[in-house]
């Protein structure tokens, strides 16, 4: 009864969400059209509107923002405060995008739209530590400048409009009917994530998709015992190895599951592992060898360096523990629960966009942010702080354009 009563519940505030969501209005004609309402769709909203375009940004979800509440566990690294260039698969790119300021301008845009945070190592999160706090910020802002967010639209097609100077949008709503529509715009900015991307259809370029950010599926070697291990937590320095040489190093928590493992550690690992490549792990995080065998010498045991049921399922022997806890190696599967990765790697490539503005070479009044763009970076804010960067860029170049502003857009 209790089950059926949350079931009959959730589909009552689903009905709720969608009669809320096609109560928008949506006009015919528009200056920009963001084709997409998560992190980077509403910062290109908000930065278009604020430069005094019209707007709508289309969602297919029953609200705005939705993918950033399940950013940091709920908590929402909303950006890091060491942004580098360096940190994402192609820095000269997001150099030219983002500019000498980067950190600076994230941190002025949530100022703007009145956010107050806090730091954990290098990490920014709301004070309030919520990801809803981040989302209603930034909804609220967009409302403000006078966008139209209309969720509960998913787009159908896009093409050049018959005079050439505009684009014709096709959506359908969520409704039973799937009643359908379209609207035409003097730009539109694509922020639709990951997926298959609806400038195919246009000729546009992009790499594969595939899941980034993510867990590994691993088997390990010796006899660690992966089923023991299972959620259990420890602090590593890792590596990344393939054919003997290190791909990549990082230091930090990782997290044992049955099928491998987890956590922000094999996150960033996980943006360069391919199936063979080996993962090591040193559970005395770089603890020089001859200290560590004192230590346990001293302790009679190695508790006073490892987790004790990690400990127990490395080996009998106090010997045994520390040696295979100073190198416990897996081999990589591949990714683990693809379709949880925090991140899709892929999308347009790059050289096809104008770094200052993100408007496509060969297609005037086409522009691209975020996950659309074939950028990721590495775990810890990184990644949003490239899409509310990349959205501002794009907004404020398709206000431009629809405008007929010559030269750069504002950063």
């Amino acid at each position: 009864m209790g089950a059926r009563a949350r079931g009959t519940s959730r589909s009552r505030l689903r009905e709720q969400a969608l009669d809320t969501a096609l109560a928008v209005a949506v006009d015919a004609r528009y200056d920009v059209a963001v084709l997409g309402a998560g992190a980077a769709g509403l910062a290109a909203a908000i930065a278009a509107a604020e430069a005094g375009a019209s707007v709508v940004a289309l969602e297919r979800d029953l609200e705005c923002g939705r993918t950033i509440l399940a950013t940091g566990n709920g908590r929402c690294n909303f950006s890091n405060a060491e942004l580098s260039p360096e940190r994402y698969n192609d820095p000269a790119f997001v150099k030219a995008v983002c500019g000498e300021h980067f950190g600076e301008d994230v941190l002025a845009f949530f100022r703007g739209c009145g956010l107050a945070w806090a730091q954990e190592d290098e990490r920014l999160y709301p004070l309030s530590r919520q990801a809803t706090s981040v989302r209603d910020v930034l909804v609220g802002r967009a409302r403000h400048a006078g966008a139209t967010l209309a969720c509960a639209r998913e787009v159908t097609g896009l093409e050049k409009g018959d005079d050439g100077s505009a684009w014709r949008v096709s959506w359908r709503d969520a409704s039973a009917g799937f009643a359908t529509g379209t609207l035409d715009a003097r730009a539109v900015v694509l922020a639709c994530g990951g997926g298959p991307s609806l400038a195919d259809e246009l000729g546009l370029e992009r790499a594969p998709y595939e899941p980034v950010l993510c867990s590994l599926a691993c088997d390990a070697i010796g006899n660690a015992n992966l089923a023991a291990l299972d959620g259990r937590r420890a602090h590593v320095v890792a590596r990344l190895l393939r054919d003997g040489r290190v791909l990549a190093r990082e230091r930090g928590e990782v997290l044992f599951r049955a099928y491998g493992i987890s956590g922000i550690v094999t996150f960033d690992l996980s943006r360069a592992a391919r199936p063979g490549d080996v993962v090591s792990l040193d559970l005395t995080c770089g603890l020089d060898a001859t200290r560590a065998r004192e230590l346990v010498e001293r302790a009679g045991g190695t508790s006073g360096l490892l987790d004790p049921r990690i400990a127990a399922a490395l080996g009998a022997a106090p010997s045994e523990q520390l040696e295979r806890a100073r190198d416990l190696r897996f081999v990589v599967r591949g990714p683990a629960g693809p379709e949880r990765a925090q991140l899709t790697r892929g999308g347009l490539l790059v050289s096809q966009f104008d770094a200052t503005t993100l408007e496509g070479h060969k297609a005037p009044g086409l522009f691209a942010c975020g996950e659309s763009l074939n950028v990721d970076g590495a775990c810890g804010g990184f990644n949003l702080a490239w899409a509310w960067k990349s959205g501002l860029v794009a907004g404020s170049g398709a206000a431009a354009r629809a405008q007929g502003k010559e030269g750069p857009c504002s950063r």
